[in-house]
């Protein structure tokens, strides 16, 4: 249920009235501080890849977004480094802002009796995304909702900013546009006999990362951008309501695509000729699709320097050879969501 009421200026108190009893409702205000675009990142939960996190840390913070984490638990290693590039000043405003994402408690009743978080959807999902789009509503221009291995690298510009500019300001009556998720490989690590083994923390590079990506040619339900104006609440994949005579915009998977980092694994078949070569952008479609690459050298160096500027850090060193090695809680996640979700939507 989403609700809105008009209030009077700066309020330091807020509670409903509930026969002749007020229950006091807390609340938090917005951010102020301007923020061109927002990425905001559904909840982890037992989250320990680490890859990804600094994978689009660093891909964000080259095309300017700041990212928005939830968390409700992650191993302990990947949660200080994050602090640490939470706390990173810098020209660009900082890379990201972790907001712990709290599970739902009864006082009085035991979780083996009744735990109420099975019956959320989605982990809450829904609720932090429209959480997020509150905080930024006023500060952001644009606000993008996707999931910590959904990656939107900008195509039709040099920066998010200029790319969603150009395809709202080109349909003044859009809402909220949708992006096509589509799957891809890449190294990371090594799958071996089902044990999720990650590569030595030490030997990372985004630059590999990004250049092994190749795309799979299978899509998935995409995830949305919108225009705060507009949208005042969301579900996960799309508002479930919008403004009487607004509309969305479906951008074609040939145009762009969310790059999903479905399969972060060590893939032999991908040549040292290939790691050289700036990734090709190869959607799951028939259209026409510009040969150009996903992104150029010239981006991958620079987003690898800043890592490189990262890792000297001697804060963020002595993270490094903590980070997990061995993925003990991605398999039985993955199992979950396919029990729970993935093999009803996609069949």
């Amino acid at each position: 249920m989403f609700v809105t009421a008009p209030l009077l200026p700066d309020p330091n108190k807020l509670a409903l009235s509930v026969g002749n009893k007020l229950v006091e409702i807390p609340f938090r205000e917005a951010v102020a501080k301007k923020h061109e675009v927002v990425t905001c990142i559904a909840p982890l939960f037992g989250n320990e890849q680490w890859q990804q996190a600094l994978f689009a840390a660093h891909v964000y913070k080259k095309f300017g977004t700041h990212m928005h984490l939830y968390v409700r638990s992650m191993v302990s290693p990947v949660f200080e480094l994050l602090k640490i590039y939470e706390s990173e000043a810098s020209l660009f405003q900082g890379y990201l802002t972790i907001q712990p994402w709290l599970r739902i408690t009864l006082l009085t009743i035991s979780e083996l009796d009744f735990n109420p978080n099975v019956n959320v959807e989605f982990r809450n999902q829904a609720a932090a995304q429209t959480d997020c789009l509150l905080q930024y509503k006023e500060s952001a221009s644009y606000i993008s909702f996707v999931d910590l291995d959904d990656v939107l690298i900008p195509r039709l510009a040099s920066s998010y900013l200029e790319e969603f500019a150009h395809l709202f300001h080109s349909m003044p009556n859009v809402a909220y546009i949708h992006y096509t998720k589509e799957n891809t490989k890449l190294v990371a690590g090594e799958d071996l006999r089902s044990n999720y083994v990650a590569k030595r923390p030490s030997d990372c590079s985004l630059k590999e990362m990004l250049t092994s990506i190749q795309f799979e040619r299978v899509s998935e339900t995409g995830k949305l951008v919108a225009d705060p104006r507009y949208v005042n609440s969301t579900w996960i994949h799309s508002p479930v309501s919008i403004p009487e005579g607004m509309e969305r915009y479906i951008v074609p998977n040939n145009v762009n695509a969310i790059t999903h980092l479905k399969h972060m694994k060590l893939d032999i078949s991908i040549t040292r000729s290939q790691k050289n070569s700036p990734p090709f952008f190869n959607p799951n479609t028939f259209d026409f699709v510009n040969q150009g690459p996903l992104l150029s050298l010239r981006n991958i160096d620079e987003i690898q320097r800043d890592f490189e500027r990262m890792k000297s850090k001697p804060e963020v060193a002595r993270i490094f050879p903590k980070l997990p090695t061995k993925f003990v809680y991605l398999k039985a996640i993955a199992q979950c969501f396919e029990d729970t979700y993935y093999k009803y939507h996609y069949s």
